[in-house]
C-alpha cells in the first residue's frame, strides 16, 4: 500500500472509532427505561405534545424538575441514572421544567 492509501484508511478507521465511542458514551449517560411509579398529575398546561416530547430527569430522591437535555448542568449532581420519558409521565411524576434549561 502507498502512503496515500494507508492516510486514508487510518482516517476512516478513526473516523469510525470516533462514531462508536460517542455512541457506547450516549447510551450510558441515558438509561431509556424507567420504572412505572404512579404519581399525580398537578395541573401543569403545556402546548407542546406532552406524550411526544422527550425530557430527562434524575430519580435521586431530592430531584424535582425535567430537562430539555440529558447535559444540562442542572443535572450534574444527580445521585442515580439519568433517564429520558415522556413530558406527560414527567409531569405526573411531579416534576417542573428546569429553570437553566427552559
Amino acid at each position: 500500500m502507498d502512503v496515500t492509501l494507508k492516510l486514508l484508511f487510518m482516517k476512516k478507521l478513526f473516523i469510525a472509532a470516533m462514531v462508536l465511542i460517542n455512541l457506547s458514551f450516549t447510551e450510558a449517560h441515558v438509561n431509556r427505561t424507567l420504572p412505572s411509579n404512579k404519581f399525580s398529575h398537578h395541573g401543569h398546561v403545556h402546548s407542546m405534545n406532552n406524550r411526544q416530547t422527550t425530557v430527562y430527569i434524575c430519580n435521586g430522591p431530592k430531584s424535582y424538575a425535567y430537562h430539555s437535555s440529558s447535559y444540562c448542568s442542572g443535572l450534574n449532581n444527580c445521585s442515580t441514572q439519568i433517564y429520558a420519558i415522556s413530558l406527560s409521565d414527567a409531569l405526573n411524576r411531579g416534576r417542573r421544567a428546569c429553570q437553566k434549561c427552559y
